[in-house]
């Protein structure tokens, strides 16, 4: 797997990250532990998870310590930290994940978002020793903001993610799910006060767009303003949820995706059509088509591999082989 620069950074991770959200959970020791162990074989050292990773799966056995756990086992067993480039999140992480369920152990959905922990000065220094605890590690290598918070200054965050970089307890700073305005805000902040800027952006980003009156709640999906600030700040750009889950070449997936309204359309249609009828004539999956496709946009896009099963992975993984071509590029568009 190729390795490519982080940024403006002298880094290099992987060209895919792994996204590990369902390791714990969804996906057991064994089959986790076989899973990254694939992915570094193959040269890949970029891992995704966050404070907060599973809460929602199940009926209430978990609460979102369960995939830091997991990459915290893996790491001491396997003795392989300095192999690992490591990010995680801090800021979505529910206050109580014991009362967001109904009786029937439903999500009460709605009231998720006024749950979340936030991105204070004093939250922020209690979740970083407690996903270091987790994770069996002394530093984090890139630490994100999970959500942008409203309640509290853009000043009292970064500042106290500035604090983490002298003491090194984390080495880069990423910001996901903030609008274009918000990182602007945020750049000047740090330029004024000489505070570590944000080197990655993670947001959602796809083949498909949502149609621009679609009310996504907390997410922001990448737009060309947004990939215009991150090319000329010198950032690294991560895509989560770069298949949409799986809808490419799936069409029970993509009517049972609970986000299909945002990006029903026409022109979601007519590209969904021309990813099938490539894909079949490269012998390939749409979803290892839009992968592929991902991976040599400009600029630079890092995707995150999410999966929930062995059988999701290989087929993702194996999009860092295929080759398209310039015409391929063209037809497809963006």
């Amino acid at each position: 797997m190729k390795q490519v620069y982080l940024g403006n950074s002298m880094e290099k991770v992987s060209e895919f990250c792994l996204g590990c959200m369902l390791l714990g959970t969804s996906v057991d020791k064994n089959v986790s532990f076989q899973i990254l162990d694939h992915f570094l074989d193959l040269g890949g050292n970029f891992l995704d998870t966050a404070n907060c990773y599973a809460w929602w799966v199940g009926t209430g056995e978990y609460i979102g310590d369960e995939s830091e756990n997991i990459l915290g086992q893996y790491i001491k067993e396997r003795g392989n930290r300095d192999k690992i480039f490591l990010a995680t999140k801090v800021g979505a992480r529910l206050k109580d994940p014991y009362t967001i369920r109904d009786a029937n152990g439903a999500t009460e959905w709605d009231r998720v978002t006024k749950e979340y922990e936030g991105l204070s000065a004093a939250t922020i220094r209690r979740e970083v020793e407690h996903s270091l605890r987790r994770l069996k590690t002394d530093y984090i290598d890139l630490y994100y903001t999970h959500v942008f918070d409203n309640n509290i200054p853009q000043e009292e965050t970064l500042d106290t993610l500035n604090s983490l970089i002298k003491e090194g307890k984390v080495r880069y700073i990423g910001a996901s799910n903030i609008s274009t305005n918000q990182l602007m805000e945020a750049k000047n902040i740090c330029d004024i006060k000489h505070l570590t800027p944000y080197l990655v952006l993670q947001q959602e980003f796809s083949y498909l767009h949502p149609n621009k009156d679609a009310d996504q709640g907390i997410t922001r999906h990448a737009d060309e303003e947004m990939f215009d600030f991150v090319e000329k700040n010198g950032m690294a750009f991560l895509a989560y949820s770069p298949l949409l889950k799986g809808i490419y070449g799936d069409y029970e997936r993509k009517n049972n995706y609970y986000n299909w309204s945002h990006f029903s359309s026409e022109e979601s249609f007519r590209k969904l059509k021309l990813v099938d009828d490539l894909a079949a004539d490269l012998g390939i999956t749409a979803r290892q088509l839009v992968l592929a496709w991902m991976l040599k946009l400009k600029p630079a896009i890092i995707p995150i591999l999410g999966f929930s099963r062995m059988d999701q992975y290989l087929e993702n993984i194996s999009a860092s082989d295929i080759k398209l071509t310039e015409e391929h590029m063209a037809l497809l568009g963006r």
